[in-house]
């Protein structure tokens, strides 16, 4: 039997997202709808993307968003395998990032300020939240990603809340909560119930006072005390594992970002250097 070409992932540590990878597929679709937000990048072939009276042609290179409930098809054209990546985010979870906790329970859906886009900058940034799914992710990075994408590429612009005084003591709540669980995953609903705010405000908030989203706050914590263990002589492999790195290789990644040398040059020249009595 020869082998599907859906695949699905799926991480237990990102309950509310689904990603379908589907290769050089044939398959034709009936008119139907998701209960999920769903984001798609077309990667090969070419298909026709229906939803009401609209008839788009999807080529290489677009995305496709969609609501939750909306009635849509689409079927590549016939005799040509098409390929495309689609990520399915829970809906409650969408609403929860965006709305005020007395109005989350409200919208069946948001609006989109679009269906489809051609954009190459729009395909580049849904690609790189795909990519950051794969092997073992970063929940706190893919969620700020997809709050970042909704809210620049697909959800319609809203109106920017009052700013309230309890907002100041709500973000520094999350500082001193990243700063206390520094090597620990936080996933961005439990940050944003210690800020009292939705996750897309946290993150706003937090940017502004600190002049980092959450998570790049949080490498860079974890980076600054890995520069404290390879002082001390600690094997890389072992900073990566103590502070809460996917792997080795995401370690020296992040840390050549941000200090321009790999951690082993680094360690080496902290061995190096002159000591002073």
């Amino acid at each position: 039997m020869p082998a599907s070409p859906h695949a699905f992932t799926r991480h237990a540590s990102l309950p509310h997202l689904e990603l379908r990878t589907t290769t050089q597929a044939h398959d034709s679709y009936q008119t139907h709808t998701h209960a999920e937000y769903s984001l798609g990048c077309i990667d090969a072939g070419e298909a026709v993307y229906t939803h009401g009276t609209q008839a788009v042609a999807l080529q290489p290179g677009m995305t496709v968003m969609m609501e939750p409930g909306l009635a849509h098809a689409c079927n590549p054209h016939p005799q040509q395998p098409w390929s495309y990546r689609m990520l399915y985010v829970d809906a409650q979870w969408v609403h929860q990032s965006f709305l005020p906790f007395d109005m989350q329970a409200a919208p069946e859906r948001l609006a989109l300020a679009r269906h489809h886009s051609s954009d190459a900058t729009v395909f580049q940034a849904l690609t790189e939240l795909l990519n950051s799914l794969v092997g073992t992710p970063d929940p706190l990075q893919v969620d700020e990603q997809l709050l970042q994408f909704l809210e620049q590429h697909v959800l319609i612009a809203r109106g920017m809340e009052a700013e309230n005084p309890s907002n100041h003591s709500g973000v520094a709540r999350v500082r001193d909560l990243l700063h206390a669980h520094v090597e620990q995953p936080l996933a961005l609903a439990e940050l944003a119930a210690a800020s009292g705010l939705d996750g897309f405000a946290l993150i706003r908030k937090f940017k502004h006072a600190y002049g980092q989203t959450p998570h790049a706050y949080q490498i860079d914590l974890r980076l600054n005390r890995a520069k404290q263990l390879l002082k001390q002589g600690t094997a890389l492999a072992d900073v990566a594992y103590q502070l809460g790195f996917a792997d080795q290789a995401h370690f020296q990644r992040q840390f050549k970002q941000r200090h321009a040398t790999t951690p082993k040059n680094y360690q080496g020249d902290a061995r190096s250097a002159p000591t002073h009595g």
